[in-house]
């Protein structure tokens, strides 16, 4: 397997590369090492990378960081609109003879404090782009197989859903809840596809779909999951449910501004975009950039 596959669009990708991350966390087994979370996340970036064209730039932190998170951008610098998601990346510690109760052991890091998922979500009303917080979860391919085909090599799965279920943890150890488990998360899981393909309605140009798109799509698809798996059964707990997701753009100080109708050619509204976003899209020629980021930043640019 090519380390930086090349693939014909990004829902080409969304819909192989899971496959081969699958397959390159059962290589381990024969290896004898583990392959960390960042591993696999620098094989999503690569891969994007080798898309055709030059719509994927990636921005990268000034100094070497290590850890599974990262910003998965879609910008459309002709409307001027953009969503983020801000993405935690968990590989599953497989279980040696039942598949659901493998286990993502540090979900709730560090040391089962929780704190890594309360960053995750701290800070999100603050960005100038609206942010949508997930979970990457990791899995190796006897697992997928296991599962019947209901589990690919890399799903996706609400930020806030799993939050709730960190802190349900944290509340009640040392006692074991079963919220770390591939068959306790499963139902909350969606594809990559779900923000890498277009809706089949749409006729553009650019594979990439527009924010708008990407959005709805990843909105409608943690709704349609929300309050899944169980989750209060143990505790007696609410059901998790998210007052408002961000279907249109948001501000910074949390106004909604309403979809703008699509820029012609000559309606160029880059300047919309944060200026680290806009310098990005002028300088996508050189794909990797290094800049004052906190995290990595993967840009699709829709246009």
């Amino acid at each position: 397997m090519a380390i930086a596959p090349i693939f014909e669009s990004s829902c080409d990708l969304a819909d192989r590369l899971p496959v081969m991350i699958a397959e390159f966390l059962d290589i381990e087994q024969k290896l004898k090492r583990r392959f960390r979370e960042d591993s696999v996340t620098d094989i999503l970036a690569a891969s994007l990378l080798s898309l055709p064209g030059n719509g994927v730039v990636v921005l990268t932190p000034p100094e070497s960081k290590t850890g599974g998170d990262f910003d998965l951008l879609v910008v459309d610098p002709l409307s001027g609109d953009a969503v983020q998601f801000r993405i935690q990346a968990k590989r599953l510690t497989p279980h040696k003879h039942d598949w659901e109760i493998g286990s993502y052991t540090e979900l709730a890091h560090p040391h089962n404090s929780g704190v890594q998922s309360q960053t995750l979500l701290r800070g999100l009303g603050k960005e100038a782009i609206t942010t949508i917080p997930l979970y990457a979860f990791y899995n190796p391919a006897h697992v997928c197989t296991a599962s019947g085909g209901t589990v690919s090599g890399i799903e996706l799965a609400s930020g806030w859903e799993i939050r709730e279920r960190i802190k349900a943890i944290v509340k009640v150890k040392p006692k074991r809840l079963p919220y770390k488990r591939i068959g306790s998360l499963q139902p909350l899981f969606f594809p990559l596809s779900t923000i890498l393909c277009a809706p089949a309605t749409t006729h553009r140009a650019s594979d990439i779909p527009t924010p708008a798109d990407a959005r709805q799509a990843v909105v409608d698809a943690i709704e349609a999951r929300s309050g899944l798996a169980g989750f209060g059964q143990t505790l007696a707990l609410p059901e998790v449910t998210v007052k408002a997701l961000p279907r249109e753009r948001a501000t910074a100080d949390g106004e909604v501004r309403h979809r703008r109708r699509p820029a012609s050619r000559s309606e160029d509204r880059r300047d919309g975009l944060p200026a680290i976003i806009r310098s990005a899209v002028e300088r996508r020629g050189e794909r990797i950039i290094t800049a004052r980021v906190k995290r990595p930043k993967v840009l699709l640019i829709a246009d």
